[in-house]
């Protein structure tokens, strides 16, 4: 089995993922973990809070799976898609953050 990406790449992934698959209408993504594979043969995710149209809502997320939302938030409202794509907000495990716009 190869190892898995850095941690930063993963997060990074599953921000664009969730994004492009699931909610794009995402404004910002901030990890509460660093995220790791919860056990034998599953795939690799990672905690976060995701903002949509300004409410927080927590999920599990990975690059290659589709989310999971916990912690009693609900899930977010599925508006239009909008064009262009809203800026990403992705704010890392360590602290760091980046836009892509």
């Amino acid at each position: 089995m190869t190892p898995d990406p850095p941690v930063l790449e993963q997060q990074r992934a599953s921000a664009l993922y969730f994004r492009d698959e699931y909610q794009p209408n995402v404004e910002k993504v901030r990890f509460t973990r660093e995220g790791s594979r919860p056990g034998l043969g599953a795939p690799w995710c990672v905690n976060a809070v995701a903002t949509v149209e300004g409410g927080e809502y927590f999920v599990i997320i990975g690059p290659d799976s589709g989310p999971s939302y916990v912690g009693g938030t609900g899930r977010p409202p599925k508006g239009p898609t909008p064009t262009p794509p809203l800026p990403l907000t992705i704010v890392y495990s360590d602290g760091t953050s980046e836009v892509i716009e």
